[in-house]
């Protein structure tokens, strides 16, 4: 079935771009009887801006000033079986608080058009997907997401008098870094999909969640059912949820758990959120509030070392916890109970707004989970004691949407003694009425130097001398391939790409040779060597765009193509150099170390014709050798 939603997708993308429109209206209130009031959201009532209120480097939950607070929410009860516990690292964050309404956000990677709006009712900008035959990808840069991660979004469904009929999937983009838009061509993508063909607000319902194997039959079918019943509403969204831990993967629709099984392939672990629709849906899809986290937390190990973090979400600007928050809450209070000392809840947000402000809503929150563990799990008062301490103590820096949605969180203190704050290398700390953190430099100016903490790929050649600090190796379906870019999830400039392939189906200390190195080896054809089967780059060592590095070869030679091509069009190039390889010195802790000798493959140089009959432009080259050098970059 995915295939065929694959080929259907392929063959129509171009014929159907339709034109995303505001919805002017939300025409239904249903919901809002069922739905009770208690922690409705209010307007944030203290003087001058805060982390909560409009301000130039938008948070979380900044306040369009012309969005109604969302209303309706559910009862939190309703929540106390909820057992969803997200990751403690955020690694991506998408709320589009800071993209221009009526656009595509800068990033996203999308077969046909996406548009960001206003909803009457509901916080913030959302992303309507156009949903006739296109697929959509997130922004998210993060290369791997590691086996232990939680994925969350709200998702509006709006129908137009049809059913609604959409995969939500989590990818694996092989040796694509995640931005590529090469994984728009979703075939042997290794995905989770959740597959949903629904309408009459949920009733009509036919799930189904596939994994795609990459084989010739249409994808692994994990589970389906006709008639599993998933309400929503044309103006209150959806929260999704889900949970990868090893092979196991859950998934939740609002509070109810649709999945709890063995689905994962731990060869292909997902690093990117898609979502694909159907070439004849006609619905509206809206999508905001996009969070993947990493480290889901061993509660009971950490209640042992004396100190908690979670990320727990409020609505804007007020103390009020949002409902899908209740299952961290529920965890929390099981280790609580066993505690046999009193429990300090400490509150913190990001640096958005005046200090006052912020320390008053940090205070604020820890007593609001405060009071539903008392209120709803029982907990005794003299059991729990709060603080806020405001944007004092970062734990990641305020200069991006991930870093501002780690700050916003809430502590649970076991034992005085863990109580400590260590400010991370490069974080700023602020205290009373200190500067906020300077803007970040843009990554795609950085010098090139290796970025802090991070183990990079460092070239050096008589023409580039530069480290690309995102490097790894990563599996796919042919071997592994080492990648490594300047900028994280740029694979438009500033990356290169070797493709190479072990003997047998895992990643080896060996040496690696090109193709024509191996044929001089004896028994080439009958037996099986280590191999470098491909390579790509695009590099640039001077000030303007061209020449530039594109590949790698075995040849280690300098000059125009021209030079090695005769009037018949003939190449002789030199023979090919036995130093050219790619070698793997040490493999420990899902880390590799090692280094690489190639000749360097140049485009963009004058065109020169050659040929007599018949005539070709040449405009490539070489130019020398270059050697790169890794040491514990991440296998995957």
């Amino acid at each position: 079935m995915m295939k065929i939603f694959i080929t259907l997708l392929v063959l129509t993308l171009a014929a159907f771009q339709t034109q995303a429109q505001f919805l002017k209206k939300l025409k239904q209130k249903a919901e809002q009887a069922v739905n009770k009031t208690i922690n409705q959201p209010t307007e944030n009532k203290t003087s001058g801006p805060t982390e909560n209120s409009p301000a130039p480097a938008a948070s979380e939950d900044a306040k369009p000033a012309d969005t109604k607070a969302a209303t309706g929410t559910p009862d939190l009860k309703v929540y106390s079986k909820f057992d969803f516990v997200p990751g403690k690292k955020i690694v991506y964050f998408d709320n589009f608080a800071q993209d221009n309404i009526g656009e595509t956000p800068n990033g996203w990677v999308t077969s046909s058009m996406a548009e960001l709006v206003k909803l009457d009712g509901l916080e913030g900008n959302w992303l309507k997907m156009n949903a006739r035959g296109s697929v959509q990808l997130t922004r998210n840069k993060v290369q791997s997401w590691g086996n232990n991660f939680t994925v969350e979004f709200d998702l509006l469904l709006v129908d137009n008098g049809q059913s609604h009929d959409y995969w939500l999937m989590l990818l694996n983009t092989g040796s694509n870094i995640v931005t590529d838009e090469k994984n728009l061509n979703l075939t042997g993508a290794h995905c989770i999909s959740f597959w949903n063909k629904t309408g009459n607000g949920g009733k009509d319902c036919r799930t189904g969640l596939y994994r795609d194997e990459n084989t010739a039959s249409s994808g692994k079918k994990l589970s389906e059912a006709f008639s599993d019943n998933l309400p929503y509403s044309n103006t209150v969204p959806v929260h999704i949820s889900m949970c990868v831990q090893g092979k196991r993967f859950r998934m939740w629709w609002n509070t109810r758990k649709l999945y709890d099984m063995s689905a994962v392939d731990e060869a292909y672990l997902p690093n990117q959120l898609g979502f694909g629709f159907h070439v004849n849906d006609v619905s509206d899809y809206y999508i905001s509030n996009i969070r993947v986290a990493k480290e889901v937390p061993d509660t009971r190990a950490e209640f042992a070392q004396g100190k908690l973090i979670s990320n727990l979400l409020f609505y804007t600007g007020t103390a009020n916890l949002k409902p899908e928050s209740m299952g961290a809450i529920l965890d929390v209070s099981k280790v609580i109970k066993d505690a046999t000392s009193p429990v300090k809840i400490v509150g913190h947000t990001d640096s958005d707004g005046d200090d006052a402000s912020n320390l008053k809503l940090s205070q604020q929150r820890a007593e609001a989970v405060k009071d539903i563990l008392m209120k709803e799990y029982g907990i005794g008062e003299s059991k729990l004691t709060t603080e806020g301490r405001g944007e004092t103590q970062p734990v990641a820096g305020n200069n991006s949407a991930e870093g501002k949605a780690q700050n916003r969180r809430v502590e649970f203190i076991f034992n005085a003694a863990a109580d400590k704050y260590e400010k991370p290398a490069g974080v700023v700390a602020t205290s009373g009425n200190t500067a906020k953190e300077p803007a970040k430099t843009p990554a795609a100016k950085s010098t090139g130097s290796t970025a802090a903490g991070i183990n990079g790929l460092r070239l050096q050649s008589k023409i580039l001398n530069v480290s690309l600090p995102y490097a790894q190796i990563m599996k796919e379906d042919n071997g592994y391939a080492l990648v490594a870019s300047k900028e994280e999830g740029n694979s438009k400039e500033n990356f290169l790409k070797i493709h190479f392939k072990p003997v047998g189906e895992n990643l080896k200390t060996d040496s690696y040779y090109f193709d024509e190195v191996n044929k001089k080896k004896p028994m080439y054809g009958t037996k099986k060597y280590p191999a470098v089967t491909k390579t790509e780059a695009l590099l640039f060592y001077g000030s303007a765009q061209k020449p530039y590095i594109k590949a790698f070869s075995p040849y280690i030679t300098e000059g125009h193509m021209s030079k090695f091509v005769d009037a018949g069009l003939g190449r002789h190039l030199p023979a090919p150099s036995e130093n050219c390889k790619l070698v793997i010195e040490k493999i420990a802790d899902g880390k590799a170390s090692g280094y690489f000798v190639m000749g360097n493959s140049i485009e963009g140089l004058k065109p020169v014709k050659i040929g007599d009959a018949e005539q070709e432009t040449f405009t490539d080259g070489f130019a020398g050798e270059m050697k790169g050098t890794f040491t514990d970059i991440p296998v995957y």
